[in-house]
């Protein structure tokens, strides 16, 4: 009877081994599909009802798999029997383990329970290979098996959360929902990411329709582990996760400062240009910078390119582990990281900056510059005086939008700096997971995008400084000129401007020249300025003249002052008592005198009125001209 079954047990035990692993990947099939119909494991009673009340003790538990071992032994392959007898002569039980997860993962589910069997007898006091073959044991729908095995060392340590994980395991394997929850409750009351727990309570909370429950536990899990039937089981209850955000959550995976390491903090931007004169070295300052920047950036997109040979390689291997996790990852990393490596995030900051725009373009054009006097008296310091006083009007104007736009640019860049640190980093992070040849590209190109956009930041926004601060004059100085430049700035009156008929000649004058037409030796016209003579000499007759708009009677004389170089230096007329002069229209005599009707009162006594010596009355004039002497002498 013990014989029979012996041979039971152990075609149970290979039979389900090899079963359980076809089952295994049939399952992960179908819980990968949206259509999959998620339904809770049946309720094993026959199995359930079997289980010890009591824990065995160790030396009933190494029997039992003593006996399992050889029962696996007798119908496993004999060059797998070989295989795992030569490695466990070879090996420490603590090596056994590893190997034994190994043949696991590798799909060799004999030698892994074969090994697994072996270390945990060859260390009965080791809890860890006692825990491993009860962990395979439920992999492979053995979980009664697991049971025993599990009680045993929970009695002696209850607050193991691997063991109570597995024993939740067991019980979920054979469908008691109660026992299982309640065994992966306190499992993640002692290590609440604990992936496995996680799991399967989110998978319990799942059957029952608790949505949000079940997104608690399945985060957790993703936190530490890649599931790609939990991603599944998230999109059939209709939502879903992102999981760069829960790796970066995570305390318990390890991140690694590149971006320090490598020494890409070290290139740092100087503080932009905040004054048309800052701008105006802003080049020269940042020119080493910048060829360093242009040299990293040139290598790193070198680095950053794939050789036919290296394309060759990569491709005749396998996806890595993690191959579709990084995937995941590198796509959700660049979502989160696309619009914060810039300096303009979004349309409201290029509204921002297209508005700071308009308004200075707004103010420069509103701008009215003082207007420079004219006339040879205006000296080139004096133009410059005014220039310099526009400039003062301007510049201000100018350095108050370098500082509004180069302000905004410059927190912007601060913030997009760090931003870069955690994308480039993080994208390190994402690499290790699969490090092949197409990931490590990425992070060198991550790179070299940086370096890019570092040039990018050295080209701030600079106005030159306005034309008219070309000048080199302090407003001060340009002050100074300018006041004394006032103290002859003179407008020609336009009632001093003459025309003379000397019959053989005929001459015109006004307050900057004189000219002379006609004449027997006289070849063409002649002009001179005569501000700068000495009148010394007067010669005049009776003659026909006008004076501005005015007309000299028979009782005017018309005089002409030369100096003694026989350069003329004045001109008028000269009246004697009751002279009048008559106005043909109606005209402006000066700015101070104002608007005349059609005859001007005469003067009693004499007077002389000329271009350089001015007026002058010897007696009281009478009607306009007695005004008109008040004002002239008034001035």
């Amino acid at each position: 009877m013990k014989k029979i079954l012996f041979i039971f047990l152990a075609s149970m035990l290979a039979g389900s081994v090899q079963a359980q692993m076809t089952q295994q990947e049939m399952q992960k099939l179908k819980e990968l599909s949206p259509d999959h119909d998620l339904k809770p494991p049946v309720k094993d009673l026959k199995r359930l009802s079997k289980m010890p009340l009591a824990a065995p003790s160790l030396a009933e538990l190494s029997t039992a798999v003593s006996n399992s071992r050889k029962q696996l032994e007798s119908i496993a392959a004999p060059a797998i029997v070989q295989e795992v007898k030569t490695m466990t002569s070879q090996q420490t039980p603590a090596q056994l383990q590893s190997i034994s997860i190994g043949q696991w993962i590798n799909n060799n589910p004999v030698q892994a329970m074969l090994l697994s069997m072996t270390s945990a007898l060859k260390s009965p006091q080791e809890p860890a290979a006692w825990n491993n073959l009860a962990a395979l044991y439920n992999m492979i729908g053995l979980e009664q098996k697991a049971v025993p095995i599990l009680r045993y060392w929970l009695e002696k340590m209850p607050d193991n959360p691997l063991l109570l994980n597995n024993m939740g395991q067991a019980y979920l394997g054979m469908g008691d929902i109660e026992k299982a929850t309640h065994y992966l409750q306190q499992c993640l009351t002692r290590d609440e990411l604990n992936p496995e727990a996680n799991h399967s309570m989110g998978m319990i909370a799942a059957f029952s329709n608790e949505v949000e429950k079940a997104m608690e536990y399945f985060s957790k899990e993703l936190q530490v582990a890649y599931r790609r039937s939990t991603l599944g089981q998230i999109k059939r209850m209709g939502r879903s996760v992102n999981l760069l955000a829960l790796r970066e959550k995570s305390k318990h995976i390890p991140h690694k400062d590149l971006f320090t390491e490598i020494g890409l903090s070290k290139f740092q931007i100087p503080r932009l240009p905040m004054s048309a004169e800052e701008g105006v070295a802003w080049d020269g300052a940042v020119a080493g910078l910048r060829k360093s920047l242009n040299a990293e950036y040139f290598f790193w997109m070198n680095a950053g390119k794939i050789t036919d040979e290296q394309s060759r390689a990569e491709g005749g291997k396998s996806p890595g582990l993690y191959a579709d996790l990084a995937d995941q990852l590198f796509s959700e990393h660049g979502d989160k990281y696309a619009h914060l490596l810039g300096p303009v995030k979004n349309d409201q900051d290029v509204a921002a900056l297209t508005e700071m725009t308009n308004a200075y373009a707004a103010r420069m054009n509103a701008v009215v510059c003082p207007t420079p006097p004219s006339g040879p008296n205006v000296t080139e310091a004096v133009i410059k005086a005014y220039q310099k006083k526009c400039c003062d009007i301007r510049e201000p104007i100018v350095d108050a939008y370098m500082r509004e736009y180069n302000g905004l640019m410059q927190a912007r860049l601060n913030e997009a700096i760090a931003n870069w640190k955690s994308y480039i980093n993080g994208m390190v992070d994402i690499a290790r997971l699969d490090p092949n040849t197409g990931n490590k590209l990425m992070v060198y190109q991550s790179v070299a995008a940086y370096f890019g956009f570092l040039l990018g930041a050295i080209s701030p926004k600079i106005e030159p400084l306005p034309m008219e601060c070309m000048v080199r004059m302090t407003s001060e100085e340009a002050d100074a000129i300018i006041e004394a430049s006032h103290n002859i700035e003179l407008n020609c009156p336009s009632w001093l401007n003459i025309k003379l008929d000397l019959s053989m000649l005929r001459l015109s004058a006004d307050c900057n020249k004189y000219g002379i037409e006609g004449g027997e030796g006289l070849m063409g016209g002649y002009e001179k300025n005569f501000k700068t003579g000495v009148a010394t000499l007067s010669v005049g007759a009776g003659i026909k003249a006008n004076f501005g708009a005015a007309k000299a009677g028979a009782v005017q004389m018309v005089y002409i002052s030369f100096d003694n170089n026989d350069q003329m230096t004045d001109i008028g007329i000269r009246g004697s008592a009751g002279g009048n002069i008559g106005y043909t229209t109606d005209g402006m005599i000066t700015e101070t005198i104002g608007k005349v009707g059609a005859t001007l009162a005469g003067v009693e006594g004499g007077y002389s009125l000329g271009l350089e010596s001015g007026f002058k009355a010897t007696l009281t004039g009478k009607g306009v001209m007695k005004d008109f002497i008040k004002l002239e002498t008034s001035l």
